[in-house]
């Protein structure tokens, strides 16, 4: 599950206590139903995830995963520019949604989505 934020910068947001135990029950319900390896993305980071250029990357990798050697080879395959797949893959990988394989130290990083599963958390309970 992600991590979440404590600082709630003075919103009319319940506790961050109270925030867990109910991330944690949904996502327990949607475990129930089946969505196992589930990933909960916090509604604040929701938006860093819904990009259109993070969404295409997200949604090819879960297609095309396993045809996606390096970070070079998705911006080709994409015929996107290196750098900006780059940056938004890092901001992926901080969001828990992908993983790299191979450490970059000579083989290449290859993209991986982390979870089967990835949602956001609800506005309303």
């Amino acid at each position: 599950m992600s991590q979440l934020d404590t600082d709630t910068g003075g919103s009319s947001e319940p506790p961050v206590a109270d925030r867990l135990l109910q991330q944690d029950e949904f996502a327990a319900d949607l475990n129930a139903q089946g969505y196992t390896d589930l990933l909960v993305v916090r509604r604040e980071s929701g938006r860093d995830l819904l990009t259109d250029s993070r969404l295409e990357l997200v949604q090819h990798l879960d297609q095309h995963g396993s045809a996606v050697d390096s970070v070079s080879d998705l911006a080709r395959q994409l015929d996107r520019d290196k750098g900006a797949v780059s940056k938004d893959l890092n901001r992926l990988a901080e969001l828990d949604v992908i993983e790299y394989k191979g450490s970059g130290d000579g083989t290449a990083k290859r993209p991986r989505l982390k979870h089967d599963h990835v949602v956001i958390e609800p506005v309303v309970y």
